[in-house]
């Protein structure tokens, strides 16, 4: 539909009274397909009986169907109704506050046929052959499915596909309506028997038998976001890939398995971060122990989702692949790079695929380094607040309200940093944690009352743990006071910067402090910010966004670096960073050819 076709809808839609607008969007919807299915003409007028299961949608406005109606009438001409997504007009429609309430991530056009040439290139298909989403959503995979099995196999009957073929799931039942209406309106089919369910793929008991093809885009729905009792479900039916902080996507690639015939394939587009976050170990080991990978297409830090900021992964699994290897696709930029890699070599506690050059020099780095991170300093997050804007205060806060001086510490946060100075932009942290008694401070009290409210509702003041004035997790103050190298936690490079000024920090940044006795600072930091160590540490760091990678600290407490003799060491107290990188350089015997490998990771 044309966008000056949804704008009129959109004006409908609003002037619709006493509900709330998904529900105002969900009818409209309902009654543009209705009159779209009336006016084709091979349509029997009386049948409708997809309209009635779907009655539950219709608010009964009299005016608003007589609008929709007159509004698909004049503009008949300009629909294709043969090609017609209702998943799309709801995507149109919905408003981006309703997509993030919702959850809902339809997968791009692209990426879903993209998907189903990767399938179809290592997976026949006949009439028998049984083809699952396992999370339908709005039904744009099962009408790209049934596209491409009518354009490839001419000789099945498009009701075969339909009604004996194709199979969807999906825990929200307008989904359903709308994968049901997207393969009618494509096929020109209008008394389907559809294989398309209102069911929780999890939880629910299924009688559907097993499939040659499962294939979809899980819903990536994070630890935060499940309710008590569900985790509690999932922890039990899927104690082997799902535990902890893990993700609900990863009991899919479970229960795929037990539904999957012996010579079926899944191929499922989901979040990238399952092959190095900290609680997706498990689900890297039943992965690799019960699937021959095929292929692997990570997108390496980029979006492929509208208004969403994950960097998806496209993974195609094998029971039966006959080979050791896999294709690994690599996006670097808006390039897909592509070569094999030896499923056996990767590791459950984070999925690298290295190129093998790539790989041997960062082996090569490993193996002389001589020292793990966490055997020579601790590693800390900075403090979280639970409310910046009541602690977080400008020079004419506090002025104005005459805060007492000696709670105040200098602030920063990830973006202040770099590797040679921080851009201090004059803010400070109300350091509440000090205060003994609300009489001793008055004015910091007044002022933070302006939020009371707000604080009071944080889960650790509810919980009685913290006062209300206090901050969320304070940390230990002397961590900041004392002198301590700190990093950003999402950064473009390596950023490692020694503070002697008794910066407070935000949870953006982490701190090194209890650095090994005798061991040389100025080393170290050099070491720590040179090309080499941060082409090493980004061969292992998660990439999150194009350009940022994640500095977290379970990933760099096992990495490691060189530590020369004592005395050795002692010769870095003034050094220049080109002396570190000749240095470096010459201990790990790097060719030309690999000094450049190293370029491409700066």
């Amino acid at each position: 539909m044309d966008k000056s076709l949804i704008s009129d809808i959109k004006c409908i839609i609003n002037e619709i009274e006493g509900f709330d607008y998904i529900s105002k969007v969900k009818y409209v919807i309902l009654l543009v397909c209705n009159e779209l299915y009336n006016l084709n003409n091979e349509y029997p007028m009386n049948s409708t009986t997809i309209f009635k299961e779907y009655a539950k949608f219709d608010l009964e406005d009299i005016k608003t169907e007589k609008r929709i109606a007159k509004l698909v009438e004049e503009n008949a001409d300009n629909i294709e109704i043969s090609s017609f997504y209702p998943a799309s007009l709801y995507e149109a429609l919905l408003t981006d506050k309703e997509k993030k309430s919702l959850g809902q991530v339809y997968t791009p056009f692209e990426i879903i046929n993209n998907m189903l040439h990767e399938v179809f290139k290592v997976k026949s298909i006949d009439e028998n052959t049984k083809i699952l989403d396992p999370s339908c959503g709005g039904g744009y995979f099962l009408v790209e499915i049934y596209k491409y099995i009518r354009c490839t196999h001419a000789e099945i009957h498009k009701r075969h596909i339909i009604e004996n073929m194709l199979f969807g799931i999906d825990i929200d039942d307008f989904s359903i309506f709308l994968s049901k209406m997207g393969l009618i309106f494509h096929s020109g089919l209008y008394d389907i028997k559809f294989n398309i369910y209102n069911y929780d793929f999890l939880i629910d008991n299924l009688n559907m038998g097993k499939f040659d093809i499962i294939i979809g885009n899980p819903p990536y729905v994070g630890h935060k976001n499940s309710t008590g009792n569900y985790k509690k479900l999932l922890y039990e039916k899927y104690s082997d890939v799902y535990y902890d902080k893990a993700d609900i996507s990863y009991c899919f690639f479970r229960k795929g398995k037990d539904l999957l015939k012996l010579k079926g394939i899944i191929s499922f587009i989901t979040s990238r971060y399952f092959m190095e976050a900290l609680y997706a170990d498990k689900l890297r080991s039943f992965l690799k122990e019960n699937y021959k990978i095929v292929t692997l297409i990570d997108y390496n830090g980029d979006t492929a989702f509208k208004r969403a900021m994950i960097s998806p992964a496209v993974i195609i699994l094998s029971n039966t692949w006959n080979k050791n290897m896999f294709t690994y696709v690599k996006k670097d930029r808006d390039i897909f790079e592509a070569y094999y890699y030896k499923q056996d070599k990767l590791k459950d506690s984070g999925w690298i695929v290295l190129k093998d050059e790539d790989e041997k020099l960062f082996e090569k780095i490993d193996s002389i380094s001589n020292t793990y991170i966490k055997d020579i300093c601790s590693i800390k997050q900075g403090i979280i607040t639970g409310c910046d804007k009541a602690f977080i205060v400008t020079e004419e806060v506090i002025e104005k309200y005459k805060i007492e001086s000696f709670l105040l510490r200098k602030w920063i946060k990830n973006s202040n940093i770099s590797k040679k100075s921080i851009k201090y932009n004059n803010l400070y942290l109300i350091y509440s944690d000090i205060i003994q008694n609300e009489n001793d401070c008055p004015n910091a009290i007044s002022y933070l009352s302006i939020y009371k409210d707000k604080l009071m509702s944080r889960r650790e003041c509810k919980k009685g743990f913290r006062k209300w004035y206090e901050l969320q997790w304070g940390r230990i103050k002397s961590d900041y006071e004392n002198p301590k190298i700190i990093f950003p936690y999402k950064s473009k490079q390596n950023n490692f910067y020694y503070d002697e000024q008794a910066y407070f920090c935000s949870a953006d940044i982490y701190l090194m402090n209890q650095l090994s006795k005798g061991l040389s600072l100025n080393y170290l930091l050099s070491y720590l910010n040179s090309e080499i160590f941060e082409f090493y540490l980004k061969c292992q760091l998660k990439k999150v966004g194009r350009n940022n990678y994640e500095y977290y600290p379970y990933k760099l407490n096992n990495l490691k670096v060189y530590l020369p003799q004592k005395n050795f060491a002692e010769c870095f107290s003034n050094i220049e960073n080109i002396s570190i990188e000749l240095f470096m350089k010459k201990l790990f015997n790097v060719s030309e050819k690999e000094v450049n490998i190293i370029k491409n990771y700066l």
